[in-house]
């Protein structure tokens, strides 16, 4: 039998969860949240970039919006632990995925998630489906619920919070 590919994982994943799902492929990749946004038509702000992040306890997941930036220094604040970005090869042992390809589920282990609350003012948000040029529409309320993200602010010059970081 043929190894699974990331794609199939994703879709077997997403059934699992009770998420039907319909990728679409784009032939030119949607390696960067611009990339995707052009290919989708949809808004920067409406891409849901998945970062993995190492920290001092294990991986944590930064679902944050295509027109922000993560900020580290943030991030480790929130957390109350040191955090670094993941390599590639942590990245798709933790999360059963390359860079790019990485979907905010269906790793191999539960991966605690973060949400940039830019994602949640959409409705509809595009995320990653298992393959660097495969993306997939998700309400941004289902995607924070199946994935058990925590909004918080971790994005570079976001200012809500009255000294910028909550």
């Amino acid at each position: 039998m043929a190894k699974e590919g990331g794609a199939e994982r994703f879709l077997r994943a997403a059934a699992e969860l009770g998420i039907d799902v319909e990728p679409v492929t784009y032939p030119d990749g949607t390696r960067t949240a611009a990339d995707a946004a052009t290919a989708i038509g949809c808004e920067l702000s409406q891409i849901a970039k998945s970062l993995l992040v190492m920290t001092d306890t294990g991986p944590v997941l930064a679902l944050t919006a295509g027109h922000n930036r993560l900020d580290l220094d943030a991030l480790a604040a929130r957390l109350e632990r040191g955090a670094r970005m993941a390599n590639a090869d942590e990245a798709r042992r933790a999360t059963g995925y390359a860079i790019g390809g990485t979907p905010p589920f269906g790793h191999p282990e539960p991966i605690e998630t973060l949400i940039d609350p830019a994602l949640l003012e959409h409705d509809v948000v595009y995320a990653a489906a298992g393959t660097p040029d495969r993306c997939f529409p998700i309400g941004s309320a289902r995607l924070q619920a199946v994935t058990g993200a925590v909004p918080a602010d971790f994005v570079v010059g976001h200012r809500d919070g009255p000294s910028g970081a909550d």
